[in-house]
């Protein structure tokens, strides 16, 4: 049995890397435009069309009282013969008049209807290529970064096989080899600072706020993750509609957002859910009831049956990791 690797192309690692990139490239591009297409419409319907209708329904109000108007002089007035005169025609342009006006009510009715509606798709959007989004932005890239860790490596591996040099010289290619690999690995992630975070919570300060109208920029947690929160050996425990949970400010605005349960008095579910992106900290914490959260994010009804001492990181792949009361990730070993 030989005892060096075979090593057939090395090049093929890099045309994968080109194509790697421009693949990143493209899907960059696509979610920009799809993305600056849905703001070109939302903005649309927002201005333009609330300031056309709005402006419709006051042309259109005025016009069916000049109508009204020309109908009563109708009717007031004898013909010279001093019979009552005619205001059959009047009165049919009154009649249309009026259904112009109720027109365009309707039609801003329906514009300030589907705004919100058009917002909540968007936010659906955004949640749904979210993934997408992370892995053009940020998977990719380190990937392509490990590309070239590998090639140097198996450069490295390749010389040392085919000019077949001494043994120092082999040692000292192998620990350049291991270097290259080594750095590919993935530090573990220290979780202690997000704990200590929820910690220093104020949640006798916090203000009543409302969030069902953000757009949150975390990947939404997917139907199958849904199911694997049921697969978690602890005792769930869903919080009450109208208990309290506590939203860092402006944590809908990060890409990577965690939510720890702690012992809560009454009325408090315990959940708080923050920013784990290491960015500075929101100004404040907002509280708001269980239920009203859930409008928003659907998604979460079954993380939130989790106990008290569990801690859930959620970014743009779902989610990441979940630690038990004792540190533990009990994510990782359930079966996907």
């Amino acid at each position: 049995m030989s005892g060096t690797a075979r090593i057939d192309s090395v090049d093929a690692l890099r045309i994968f890397r080109t194509v790697l990139v421009k693949f990143a490239e493209q899907a960059q591009v696509s979610l920009g435009d799809a993305e600056g297409e849905m703001a070109r419409v939302l903005v649309w319907l927002e201005t333009e069309q609330t300031t056309f209708w709005s402006g419709q329904i006051r042309k259109r109000h005025d016009h069916v009282e000049k109508c009204k108007e020309a109908v009563r002089q109708k009717k007031l007035f004898k013909s010279p013969t001093g019979s009552t005169q005619s205001a059959v025609e009047e009165e049919k342009a009154l009649r249309m008049a009026i259904k112009k006006e109720e027109e365009a009510v309707e039609k801003l009715k329906a514009v300030r209807r589907y705004i919100p509606r058009l917002q909540k798709e968007i936010s659906m959007y955004k949640g749904g290529v979210q993934r997408l989004s992370t892995t053009v932005s940020s998977d990719i890239p380190l990937a392509v970064s490990r590309l070239d860790k590998m090639v140097q490596a198996l450069e490295a591996y390749a010389s040392l096989t085919v000019s077949g040099g001494g043994a120092d010289d082999s040692g000292e290619l192998f620990q350049r080899m291991a270097r290259a690999m080594g750095e590919m690995e993935t530090p573990p992630t220290d979780y202690k600072p997000l704990r200590q975070k929820t910690a220093a919570v104020e949640r006798k300060t916090a203000v009543p706020g409302d969030v069902r109208l953000e757009v949150w920029s975390d990947g939404l947690i997917t139907e199958k993750e849904r199911e694997l929160f049921s697969k978690i050996d602890s005792e769930k425990k869903s919080p009450a509609p109208d208990a309290a949970i506590f939203v860092e400010n402006e944590a809908w605005t990060s890409q990577k957002i965690y939510l720890e349960r702690v012992a809560g008095e009454d009325g408090d579910s315990g959940w708080f859910i923050g920013r784990a992106d290491g960015a500075a900290p929101g100004e404040g914490v907002l509280s708001m009831p269980v239920a009203d959260l859930l409008q928003s994010r659907q998604d979460l009804r079954e993380a939130l049956t989790l106990p008290v001492g569990f801690l859930i990181v959620i970014e743009g792949t779902g989610v990441t990791t979940v630690l038990d009361d004792k540190g533990k990730d009990v994510w990782s070993g359930i079966p996907k």
